[in-house]
């Protein structure tokens, strides 16, 4: 008797074990289905529609790039006028986007499978930064306080991406956090 209820005791713990473990494994591979999904196909929320279709027509990872880049570009010039015409809400709303779509952008080259095509890519994304870092300072001093603070994240994350795109294409820490960028 004894015998009987120690083994069916032992049934129902590996039972509530392997019940476990399967939702475990179910719930698990669904969370990981969904990140792989909302890294790759995550588009920054604010880009009109003919923007999406644009970036989701672009399989190749250069064209893919190019294309993102000049959504990027086409963005800040718009927050540019925007400034200049004192829209500060516009400009702030195109930089929130522009912000995203640099993140966008840096992710999808990280992700990038070829050695020779990432560094590439980051050598291309790199020098737009560059290039594109002297509009968003003035725009941090052309914009009054209270829409400042977008143009500021603007300034830092394509600071913060340049100097990890510098990282990556030389090597270790070509550029440290503290040290200001070389133009």
């Amino acid at each position: 008797m004894r015998h009987s209820t120690l083994l069916q005791r032992d049934c129902r713990q590996a039972r509530r074990i392997l019940g476990l473990w399967l939702w475990i494994a179910v719930f698990g591979v669904g969370v990981w289905a969904d990140d792989l999904a909302g890294s790759a196909s995550a588009l920054p929320a604010g880009l009109s529609e003919t923007e999406r279709q644009t970036l989701q027509k672009e399989t190749n990872p250069k064209d893919h790039l190019d294309a993102c880049l000049k959504i990027g570009t086409s963005r800040l010039a718009t927050a540019v006028e925007a400034v200049k015409q004192e829209r500060y809400e516009t400009a702030a709303q195109a930089l929130r986007v522009y912000t995203g779509l640099l993140d966008y952008t840096h992710g999808y080259t990280r992700q990038t499978a070829k050695e020779k095509v990432r560094q590439h890519m980051l050598r291309k994304l790199e020098t737009t930064l560059r290039q594109q870092l002297p509009v968003l300072e003035w725009m941090v001093n052309g914009m009054p306080e209270c829409h400042e603070g977008c143009a500021r994240q603007a300034l830092n994350r394509a600071r913060s991406i340049r100097r990890e795109s510098l990282n990556a294409y030389f090597g270790g820490e070509f550029l440290r956090a503290g040290d200001p960028p070389t133009e």
